[in-house]
């Protein structure tokens, strides 16, 4: 077995167009992704996380984004994690504009917020224009703006705007 921390120091960074670090909400961050992170950070490379782990966690999305806000740096969140009448990952908010991504049924299904929704969203959508108003898109390509986004495999939840995203992050 190779330790994590060896693993990572093996990685050729100067040979990274853009670099995604995969945070498992039940895990954590451990000592040796933050070290990578920094070393990642240094050189702005194009960067963003994907949390995964949400099924059946007492961690949700919001919770793990807030530690690795205090651990490795401040990160936007350009989608929120909706859930059922059971406490189950059902879908996804878009902050930016208010577009629900439901993943309930066999299907994705997009369609507008409602007004409370709305609502419980606006502090996010203010604290994600806050650190986007100076900026333009290029700014996540730049390495300044890192965003996170959620991931539930088994509903797929969060993979389709992690590949648009993926997208952006690599136009340079």
């Amino acid at each position: 077995m190779v330790e994590e921390s060896s693993a990572f120091a093996e990685i050729d960074l100067n040979a990274c167009d853009a670099f995604i670090l995969v945070i498992n909400a039940k895990t954590g961050v451990s000592g040796a992704m933050i070290e990578l992170w920094n070393r990642v950070s240094d050189r702005q490379i194009p960067r963003m996380i994907i949390v995964n782990g949400l099924e059946l966690s007492e961690i949700d999305f919001d919770d793990i984004v807030l530690i690795i806000n205090r651990v490795l740096e401040n990160v936007v969140t350009p989608y929120l994690v909706l859930h059922d009448e059971v406490g189950e990952p059902s879908g996804l908010i878009s902050i930016a504009d208010g577009l629900v991504h439901d993943y309930s049924g066999t299907e994705e299904i997009n369609y507008k917020a409602d007004d409370e929704l709305l609502n419980l969203v606006t502090e996010f959508r203010e604290e994600l224009m806050l650190a986007l108003s100076e900026m333009d898109e290029s700014a996540y390509q730049q390495g300044i703006v890192v965003p996170a986004f959620p991931y539930i495999r088994a509903k797929k939840i969060g993979l389709r705007e992690i590949q648009n995203f993926a997208q952006v992050l690599t136009k340079r």
